[in-house]
């Protein structure tokens, strides 16, 4: 009597069938995770419907449609950095700016922003909104 090792109803003796449980294990989870990502992303476009915008493409979505300010049009590739201070993104810049609150991280960037948020405070810069205002108005060309 023979028992073939893709028969369910053979035993699952031995390392074949103990493969055969995980291979069939894996590929649930595997169909659970990606049943879980088509409802997630399902929600996230109905909840985005709202917003009007123009058509997307089905793969890269808005990333090669031209940005406009004003007439003048650039093209901007769009990107997202799951760490907006990793090795990379500002370090190129440190030569320039330092580094100060902008490219610091743990404590010496709290004591830093401690140090400055007294300086940012709405009675100090209340006198200042009228002058901001206008420069975002020559910026923008209206």
């Amino acid at each position: 009597m023979s028992v073939s090792v893709l028969s369910i109803t053979g035993p699952l003796g031995g390392i074949s069938g103990l493969l055969q449980g995980a291979s069939l294990l894996g590929l649930a989870l595997l169909l659970l995770k990606a049943a879980q990502l088509y409802l997630r992303r399902q929600w996230l476009l109905k909840a985005v419907q709202e917003f009007p915008s123009p058509p997307s493409h089905w793969l890269f979505g808005h990333k090669l449609e031209p940005v406009f300010v004003g007439h003048l049009q650039f093209p901007v590739t769009p990107f997202l950095l799951s760490d907006p201070k990793s090795d990379g993104s500002y370090r190129f810049m440190a030569p320039c700016i330092g580094y100060g609150l902008l490219l610091l991280n743990g404590q010496a960037w709290f004591q830093h922003r401690r140090m400055l948020t007294p300086a940012f405070h709405y009675d100090i810069l209340k006198p200042y909104v009228g002058l901001m205002a206008d420069s975002v108005r020559v910026m923008l060309w209206l």
